[in-house]
This record gives C-alpha cells, structure tokens and sequence, in this order.
C-alpha cells in the first residue's frame, strides 16, 4: 500500500510545520483581547463561469457595458438577472438594470 498525498496536503503540513517552528521560536504573540473579525461582505459570493463569445457580440457587449457605466461581467450578471426576471415573474431586478434596458431599447429600437 502507498501513501499517497495531495499537492494540498504537502502544503497544509509544510503550513503546520511553519506555524510550530514560529511558536516555538516565539514569533507569534497570543493576546486575551478579542479580535476585530473582518466586516461581512457585502454581497453574495460569486462564482467564476466561462463562456465563448463570437468577438463581434464580444466587442458589442462591452461597448454597451462601457455605455452604461458598467463592467463587462456586471452587464452580463444584469442581463441574466432580466432573462430570469422575463421567466419568473415574480423575481424582482435592481430597478437602475430595468432603466439601462428601457434605454437600450429605446436608442437600438429591440431588445438586449
């Protein structure tokens, strides 16, 4: 039988390891005050999600991006939330994604 260990488990000992080895040293100080714990985030996680684009609708997804202000994955995330608006009809959108598409339409003359 062989001992087989991830390329994750080598770094967690090597970790551990480094911890132990500044203890013992006394590079680490241990307070009794409580600890200021970081601010929870603002919004729900993201997840990273690939996609291929034809480089035309490419170039015209940023440009209406950049119209609006807007990064090219927050147009995307807007846009996704609209479709899933139009299918549910019940979800609500944040109201200034229902402004850029009335606006959009209104210059273009069709939907997104």
């Amino acid at each position: 039988m062989t001992n087989d260990i991830t390329a994750k488990e080598l770094r967690d000992m090597a970790d551990a390891v480094d911890v132990a080895n500044a203890v013992a040293a006394g590079r680490i100080e241990y307070l009794d005050e409580p600890a200021e714990l970081p601010a929870p985030p603002e919004s729900e996680p993201m997840v990273m999600r690939g996609m291929r684009l034809p480089v035309s609708l490419d170039q015209q997804v940023r440009a209406a991006a950049a119209a609006a202000g807007l990064s090219f994955s927050a147009m995307i995330r807007e846009w996704i939330e609209l479709g899933l608006a139009e299918i549910e009809d019940d979800q609500t959108i944040p109201l200034s994604a229902l402004r850029r598409a009335i606006a959009h339409v209104a210059q273009t003359g069709h939907a997104a």
